[in-house]
């Protein structure tokens, strides 16, 4: 599958638990678990106050506890990753994203990112 490289590397996913909503994520090869906003988690049909799974995350205010909540798949395109912990937290507001797609997601296949064709590979 082949994407159009923006910068930011921002692409299209689907994510579904009880239920499915499409969304934008940043794709951050530095994060090393996918990061999906409160409400794009209660729209799917989780409520991240109550999970009792919480990891420590650090973020440009320092370190944070967020909940962990595992979702039924987040998908882009025909690649798919089941059973999937995302971190819940909100992104600034500037970016415009719903979330990150970290490292346990891209991890799964083989991604190139070539700068010079403006491209986004996934295999």
């Amino acid at each position: 599958m082949r994407i159009k490289l923006e910068r930011p590397i921002i692409v299209d996913v689907m994510i579904i638990g009880k239920r499915k909503r499409g969304v934008k994520v940043l794709l951050d090869t530095g994060a090393t678990n996918t990061i999906l906003s409160w409400d794009t988690l209660k729209d799917i049909g989780y409520d991240p106050a109550i999970s009792t799974k919480r990891t420590n995350i650090t973020t440009a205010n320092g370190v944070i506890e967020a909940p962990l909540v595992r979702v039924k798949e987040i998908s882009i395109g025909d690649f798919r990753v089941k059973d999937i912990d995302v971190l819940c937290h909100d992104i600034p507001e500037l970016i415009r994203v719903d979330g990150l797609l970290g490292l346990n997601f891209i991890e799964n296949f083989r991604v190139c990112i070539d700068y010079k064709k403006e491209i986004l590979e996934i295999e």
